[in-house]
């Protein structure tokens, strides 16, 4: 059986998905504008700034089930989609639902079965993510139902996504660093110890503001972050930020070319 060979539908004869797949395929960077999305509603749901956490793990069980529907939204805002009337999308005048699994189980509700859906897939652990496109044929899904009635894409259904975008997404600053690293990061007493803790643990590293805010845990992070660039500079490290003509070019003369106006960076002097 070849990709989307079903009794139901094919690929050749399911014309609005084959124009669902060519607007979405005609999106420059397709598989960016997806890692991008991914990661800020993982962010914006882990909360780093107000919380302290760093990854899914650490959220409540209410707060991943929440994680699908702020998917959702940003990626139909990245993506420039309209919101459907009956599901999530509305596509080149199709209705198109969204579902995002962490791992490799989609659920899918009673009133998406026979409709398109955006089958979206992100693991912060490993760095990847995906978007692929089926329709929801009785096929393609599970048998068995659970207490609401989803049923979940079927072995032979996912053999016969069409993956639209699939690689690396934006990695998660935190859950990179060696857990040593971040043990002593997380551990600090204050948010200005646990900033300079940063600095020390993560040299070489470009580090996004929202990572200081992160650490900190305090509304004048940035300003702990600049008085950290003398007491550093004593222990032999130097502490950049790219909001400063004189620190922009000391980070391209690092090696860093592509860096946004407000990543930090710690380098130790020689």
């Amino acid at each position: 059986m070849t990709l989307f060979q079903h009794p139901s539908v094919s690929v050749a004869s399911d014309e609005p998905l084959n124009q669902v797949q060519g607007f979405l395929l005609s999106k420059p960077d397709l598989l960016g504008v997806v890692g991008r999305a991914i990661r800020k509603a993982f962010d914006e749901v882990i909360d780093g700034p107000r919380t302290g956490r760093y990854c899914i793990e650490q959220l409540e069980k209410t707060e991943k089930t929440y994680i699908g529907t702020k998917i959702e939204i940003v990626l139909r805002n990245e993506l420039g989609l309209e919101r459907g009337w009956e599901l999530d999308n509305l596509i080149v005048g199709h209705e198109v639902d969204t579902k995002f699994t962490i791992g490799s189980t989609w659920m899918i509700p009673r009133e998406a079965v026979g409709q398109l859906c955006l089958l979206v897939t992100g693991d912060d652990n490993l760095g990847q993510c995906g978007m692929g496109i089926l329709r929801m044929v009785p096929g393609v899904l599970t048998n068995g139902a659970n207490q609401d009635g989803k049923k979940s894409v079927s072995a032979l259904g996912k053999e016969q996504i069409t993956w639209l975008a699939r690689g690396p997404m934006p990695r998660n600053f935190m859950l990179d660093l060696p857990d040593v690293a971040r043990g002593e990061i997380m551990s600090a007493t204050s948010g200005r110890q646990a900033i300079w803790a940063l600095f020390r643990n993560a040299t070489g590293r470009l580090i996004p503001r929202a990572v200081i805010e992160q650490v900190a845990q305090q509304k004048d992070a940035a300003k702990r972050a600049r008085e950290a660039k003398a007491v550093l500079a004593s222990e032999g490290i130097q502490v950049l930020c790219a909001t400063y003509r004189e620190d922009r070019a000391e980070i391209m003369r690092h090696g860093f070319a592509r860096f946004n106006d407000d990543d930090w960076l710690s380098m130790p002097i020689r």
